[in-house]
């Protein structure tokens, strides 16, 4: 019942075959996409600091990142490693007490000159949300209102960034929406608690796509469904993504999740970026031991279920951060050098690592060695089949009614 699309706006939007994931794009030909993107969003020595009474917290540190036109990076760590900071500090959502200590967020807009969005006050910055750059929240329970009608909320943020729309124009415009990613227009009149859990999520993706953004930050988007809502939800972004031409910032714990569906993956801890690569180079041969770790804590989408293996240990205390590298206390692979020395990144093949044993012969002790899987050739995205193929799921089905 699947199928699926590269990420190029220009792609056709896919139709349903019968057949499990199959390969899309290999590393080359993704890199080659990439660097005929113009540059969209980039960061630069970015510092990130929530200021407590215990002391500053150095939630992110010297963070650079790039982001292309029609891209999908995803942004992967544990509970605490800085990524929804950083998603934060990205689209500029971010509240007291964190603050950008340092570095910028410089936003291309098409057409426009380059704008640093940490130079903005809040009036200037409604500028460009919703507009340029909206988001998706993990728990659509708390981001829609239960006591406004889907229908009030979508007019309310289609009409306050086109004022020319009526409401009769900006209702249809909402129907459309909904309609998007399969959710009845008739569904307007509902409350957010007489939608299903997955259906919430939906219907706060087509609310961040109102206005057409040319950026999409998503932190979690498919935490709080089941995997059959999951895998739906995902088609429907990549499908959407496909056809609207949209970049996504992609935020999530799940590593397996992102081998499916990005074209660049960031890898996090303890405020840090300690990795970036392809899918399919973080996938056979991931140069960060927390990478390696990170992939076999959880089990793939589209392949056998394998023996999971858990990261020994607690992700670092903040305020109380090693000397040297924040990982070593809890790296099989750890030297001295590790403890007295935080490393650089450095270029890998295809990205960047910051690891002074990157590129050594010592798989044998990372975790996930010795799996029985073969890498693929591509990285599988997850597949596109369409908000009407949705009917043939009979859980999904089940669950909406």
């Amino acid at each position: 019942m699947t199928t699926v699309t590269s990420h190029t706006a220009d792609q056709e939007v896919p139709t349903i075959v019968e057949a499990s994931l199959v390969p899309v794009e290999t590393t080359q030909q993704i890199i080659e996409r990439l660097e005929g993107s113009p540059l969209l969003l980039e960061a630069e020595g970015l510092d990130v600091t929530y200021v407590v009474e215990e002391g500053e917290v150095p939630a992110c540190r010297d963070i650079d990142i790039q982001l292309r036109r029609g891209e999908i990076l995803g942004i992967a760590g544990e509970s605490a490693s800085g990524k929804s900071t950083l998603l934060n500090a990205l689209s500029r959502l971010q509240r007291p007490p964190a603050v950008t200590s340092a570095g910028s967020v410089r936003f291309h807009p098409d057409g426009g000159d380059p704008v640093d969005l940490t130079a903005l006050s809040e009036d200037q910055l409604r500028r460009y949300r919703w507009d340029s750059l909206s988001i998706v929240m993990q728990s659509a329970m708390a981001s829609l209102n239960p006591v406004l009608r889907l229908e009030t909320q979508f007019i309310d943020v289609i009409m306050e960034h086109d004022r020319s729309m009526t409401k009769a124009s900006a209702r249809a415009r909402a129907g459309e929406l909904l309609e998007m990613v399969g959710i009845p227009s008739g569904r307007l009149r509902s409350y957010s608690y007489q939608l299903s859990g997955g259906m919430q999520q939906r219907a706060l993706i087509a609310l961040s796509l109102a206005s057409n953004p040319e950026i999409v930050f998503m932190d979690e988007p498919t935490t709080a469904v089941d995997v059959v809502m999951q895998r739906q939800i995902l088609t429907q972004i990549l499908q959407l993504q496909a056809s609207l031409g949209f970049a996504i910032v992609f935020v999530t714990h799940d590593l397996s999740l992102l081998l499916e569906i990005s074209d660049r993956i960031t890898i996090m801890y303890g405020g840090r970026i300690v990795e970036v690569g392809m899918p399919e180079q973080l996938y056979s041969a991931a140069q960060h031991p927390y990478t390696r770790g990170l992939r076999a804590a959880f089990p793939p989408l589209s392949e056998p279920v394998r023996r999971l293996q858990g990261i020994p240990g607690n992700p670092p205390d903040l305020l109380d951060l090693p000397t040297g590298c924040s990982f070593a206390p809890r790296c099989p692979l750890a030297i001295e050098r590790c403890r007295i020395e935080r490393p650089e990144l450095v270029p890998t093949a295809n990205g960047v690592v910051a690891c002074h044993r990157a590129g050594e012969s010592t798989e044998a002790a990372l975790p996930g060695a010795g799996a029985d899987e073969a890498a693929p050739e591509a990285i599988d995205h997850p597949a596109v089949t369409g908000p009407a193929a949705e009917e043939q799921t009979t859980s999904a089905t089940t669950e909406e009614r």
